[in-house]
């Protein structure tokens, strides 16, 4: 698809480090300690999740070696004396967790609202900090709200045209088809086959269950039939219930519940021994 304007300059490609890494040392003027409380994050983040286990590394960090670079902020014009994020939003999450009232921070506001989102998009997609539905949901922004084509965010984010198109597709598919790619119960390459196609919520637990490869799974769309697996379809209820406990623990979960026999069990999955030990302090406790 042709563009209307003229080609847009990708100056992208390097985020927010571009704009905001070496004019840092040019504004000190604009260097803050800011109230924690006085922050919160920007209405154009594209990021929802983060890591429980990774935002208690970075706040044990802090703790040690204090602040290395501080959070860029924009004044929040609702508001007087606070701020909204611009960058460094994990930092300013560790910090709470840390108990640390005040942080550094570059207060911007030389640069526009249209602006401050695109390179924040483009940063958090570079570094790799975003699950593939905000990926797809960032991606999709930037070609709805900012007139970007499919060739303009692939040059923006080093990533090929047909891959920007595949990860845009996954916002087709359905809520639960979504929890089962966020909580990573099946992988891109397993979920991909049930784009486009309707009622496919049925085949999410099977696939799972069978851990059937992207070939397999396109074989048992293609033939609809799914009475040689004995396995039972989850309520969409308990799907729910797995993602908030998820969020909670910052781990795998997987719930089996018998609705005849009022018997189930929760599973937990841990990836290292550090979450081992964690979830059976949190039991104890």
């Amino acid at each position: 698809m042709k563009q209307n304007q003229k080609t847009r300059p990708i100056g992208l490609g390097s985020g927010l480090s571009s704009l905001l890494g070496t004019e840092i040392e040019k504004k000190s003027e604009n260097f803050k300690i800011v109230p924690i409380e006085f922050i919160k994050p920007g209405p154009w983040q594209p990021r929802k999740t983060f890591d429980k286990n990774e935002l208690e590394s970075l706040s044990n960090s802090i703790k040690k070696q204090g602040i290395i670079q501080p959070v860029i902020l924009k004044s929040n014009k609702s508001l007087k004396n606070h701020y909204l994020l611009i960058a460094g939003e994990r930092r300013w999450r560790a910090c709470q967790l840390a108990k640390i009232h005040e942080i550094p921070a570059i207060i911007r506001d030389d640069i526009d609202d249209e602006k401050v989102a695109e390179l924040s998009l483009v940063e958090n997609i570079q570094r790799s900090e975003l699950n593939p539905i905000e990926e797809a949901e960032g991606y999709q922004l930037l070609l709805n709200k900012y007139k970007y084509t499919q060739e303009d965010v692939s040059k923006a984010v080093g990533k090929s045209r047909s891959y920007i198109g595949n990860i845009i597709r996954l916002l087709t598919l359905s809520d639960m088809a979504k929890d089962f790619l966020l909580q990573k119960k099946l992988t891109i390459g397993q979920i991909r086959p049930l784009i486009g196609h309707k009622d496919t919520d049925i085949y999410l637990e099977i696939i799972r269950k069978n851990n059937l490869s992207s070939r397999q799974v396109e074989k048992l769309i293609k033939k609809g039939k799914v009475s040689e697996f004995k396995t039972k379809i989850k309520d969409i209820n308990i799907i729910k219930f797995e993602k908030e406990l998820s969020e909670i623990t910052g781990l795998g979960v997987s719930i089996n519940f018998d609705d005849v026999t009022e018997k189930g069990n929760i599973k937990l999955e841990c990836k290292n021994l550090k979450e081992f030990n964690y979830i059976i302090e949190k039991i104890k406790s």
